[in-house]
């Protein structure tokens, strides 16, 4: 397993839970106060940064873990170089998330020319963007497991 694959699997994971978290926790404070009132600025930059530093973590985590599995086995771990199909997999699954990421941003655009309130305006970009990571992640690990 290359590493950019490593990356694929910790992006499928942390994506959904991060946004769970962060989902979670908002509905409870608009359930407490007006949408207009909630804090939301830190629990947002809180979760964009735990979904980098998880993301990598668990890539680290992943290359830790075959290391070690690959030593007790008694053999010596191997670690794939990106190849052409990597590339090639990089690519569909960014075309795809440019796709949902330029829906996500339009929405986030006509909210604005309606003078939503801001509270709309960033999380239908913060969930456009955990949806395109999800997607983008699945799309890269179906063309990993099953081909293009």
């Amino acid at each position: 397993m290359t590493m950019t694959e490593r990356m694929v699997w910790a992006s499928l994971v942390v994506f959904p839970l991060v946004g769970i978290v962060y989902f979670a926790v908002i509905v409870a404070r608009a359930l407490d106060a007006p949408v207009a009132e909630v804090s939301w600025v830190a629990p947002m930059l809180w979760a964009w940064g735990a979904i980098i530093v998880f993301i990598v973590a668990g890539t680290i985590a992943s290359a830790i873990a075959t290391g070690v599995r690959a030593e007790v086995a008694g053999e010596t771990p191997e670690w794939e170089d990106g190849d052409v199909r990597d590339k090639q997999i990089e690519l569909l699954g960014n075309a795809r998330g440019y796709t949902l990421a330029g829906l996500g941003s339009a929405a986030a655009a006509v909210l604005a020319m309606l003078d939503a309130d801001p509270f709309w305006i960033a999380h239908a970009l913060f969930l456009s963007g955990l949806i395109t990571g999800v997607i983008v992640a699945a799309t890269k690990l179906r063309a990993y497991r099953r081909g293009f």
